[in-house]
């Protein structure tokens, strides 16, 4: 598969043939208290935590795209390394006992891996580079943060609501406190329950329809065939057709010789795409599905 890194103009990414319903923000924990605990505990140079928000709290199903944690006091601005991990799960609760994550992550999406904000306090939001499809309401949402930011003064505190259950664990011991550790996080290490579950704030684009991609300019559909993507041109055959994500990165780009062309093997799913679609008569279309 043909992986390489394309910018676009702005326009690749608002030319679509439908727009994705209204966005909902959804805030779970009114807490006050704050602590540098969670979600990341920044006098380790590594440290994690897993909070699970349930299916009741989160209220609504769709397509996450910004995940917020609210600061509340902290002069440093240093801003916290963070990789984020999503999955959903039947899980109401996390071990009261020791317990291990286990699976190499492979049952979390890496939505996020960059920094968090840390200027003034309030809502510290970043935009996901990989939307998440939280699309089963009777799930809950786990979410695993891990920083590897020491910040030895002025480190953030951020809010949180104490919760019954063990709805989050942490990993704090990365072989020394303060900065200098030598322990860094893996898949393997040992969480255990805390009670400090951080305050989220999350931007949720309700589903895609039909999940049917279409433009009436060229008679050109995008749509899911049983796991398969598939591209149907109504009137001149089709030429090339390019698949992006959201980023502008080009996952795959395959030539075509008739009206319909079915992408096998393209391991994406719960993903926004964005698909270029070219037909024999040079006449380009640009659609965006979740596939």
């Amino acid at each position: 598969m043909v992986k390489k890194l394309r910018l676009f103009t702005v326009a690749l990414f608002t030319i679509a043939a439908f727009t994705t319903n209204a966005q909902t923000i959804v805030t779970v924990g009114s807490g006050v208290g704050s602590g540098t605990a969670s979600p990341i505990a920044t006098w380790y140079n590594t440290s994690a935590t897993e909070s699970i928000y349930t299916a009741a709290e989160m209220g609504t199903t769709g397509y996450i795209t910004t995940l917020g944690y609210q600061k509340m006091s902290g002069n440093s601005t240093v801003a916290p390394a963070v990789k984020i991990y999503i999955k959903a799960t039947a899980t109401a609760s996390l071990s009261d006992a020791v317990y291990t994550i286990g699976n190499a992550f492979t049952d979390y999406v890496l939505v996020y891996d960059g920094t968090l904000p840390n200027n003034g306090t309030g809502w510290m939001q970043i935009s996901l580079q990989t939307p998440f499809a939280y699309t089963n309401g009777s799930q809950n949402l786990s979410i695993l943060t891990v920083g590897t930011t020491c910040i030895e003064n002025g480190r953030p505190q951020y809010s949180y609501t104490s919760t019954t259950g063990n709805r989050m664990s942490a990993y704090y011991n990365d072989g020394s406190i303060a900065c200098g550790g030598n322990a860094p996080f893996t898949s393997a290490v040992t969480m255990r329950p805390v009670w400090e579950r951080p305050n989220i704030r999350l931007t949720i684009t309700t589903e895609l329809g039909t999940g049917i991609a279409n433009t009436p300019v060229n008679n050109i559909i995008v749509f899911n065939n049983t796991g398969k993507l598939t591209v149907q041109s109504q009137n001149a055959a089709l030429k090339n057709v390019s698949v992006y994500d959201v980023q502008g990165r080009e996952l795959l780009s395959m030539n075509a010789n008739g009206h319909e062309l079915t992408i096998n093997g393209l391991n994406t799913a719960g993903r926004l795409l964005i698909i270029k679609a070219t037909d024999v008569n040079n006449h380009t279309t640009t659609l965006k599905t979740l596939y």
